[in-house]
């Protein structure tokens, strides 16, 4: 009798812990999935003087917003800028933009990043007198020279995968000549992050057919 009531209780114990960890199972899974987050910036700067990421957000919870009334440095000049960023969505827009040795300007330049999707807007953009698309495709390159620095390109509504999958919209990226960095104007992330085993990759850059040089 003593072995059977051993034996009923070592069963019953194990029954439990296999309930235990069936029960577990659920949780360890869902830890195990990446979880969405957005992100977000106004204007940033890469070369010879890096101006951070201004204003800049990011959420994997709850939605958060960032605004900045102004920003006035000797290549770029903005007002108005505001983002905003949740774990499915992101948002950028800039107001008055001017890059005045690019002839460039705008009256708004703004990304969004929805469920993984993007697209970008310029309101009123012109560049050496010249006006932009108000939403131009994915990865459209402008052929340009800007005064005292050389020929460069500005990349418009571009879009690229991060290293963890999800979606960074750019509105614009003024790219600096000989490789000496970059301006990015109006910029949102989102989506679910999800392991990528080979190297980013981008749409191909869409070269618009006629050049737009700019002099100052």
């Amino acid at each position: 009798m003593r072995h059977r009531h051993a034996f009923r209780r070592l069963a019953t114990t194990g029954l439990l812990a296999g309930g235990l960890v069936a029960a577990g199972l659920p949780a360890l899974a869902a830890t195990a999935t990446p979880a969405g987050e957005g992100s977000a910036y106004g204007l940033a700067l890469t070369g010879p003087v890096d101006v951070p990421p201004v204003p800049a957000v990011a959420s994997t919870t709850g939605n958060v917003r960032k605004s900045l009334l102004r920003q006035d440095r000797k290549l770029v000049k903005a007002s108005a800028l505001d983002v905003d960023a949740s774990p499915a969505r992101a948002g950028s827009s800039v107001a008055r933009l001017a890059v005045p040795t690019a002839e460039l300007a705008a009256d708004a330049v703004s990304a969004k990043c929805v469920d993984g999707r993007g697209a970008a807007h310029l309101a009123n953009a012109v560049l050496a007198g010249k006006r932009l698309d108000a939403s131009p495709p994915p990865n459209t390159t402008v052929p340009v020279d800007v005064d005292g620095l050389g020929r460069t390109a500005l990349i418009l509504n571009k879009q690229q995968r991060t290293a963890d999958g999800r979606l960074a919209v750019t509105a614009m990226e003024l790219m600096l000549p000989r490789g000496k960095g970059a301006l990015r104007v109006a910029s949102a992330t989102c989506g679910r992050g999800a392991p990528v085993r080979g190297p980013a990759e981008a749409p191909a850059p869409k070269p618009v057919k006629h050049d737009l040089p700019v002099t100052g």
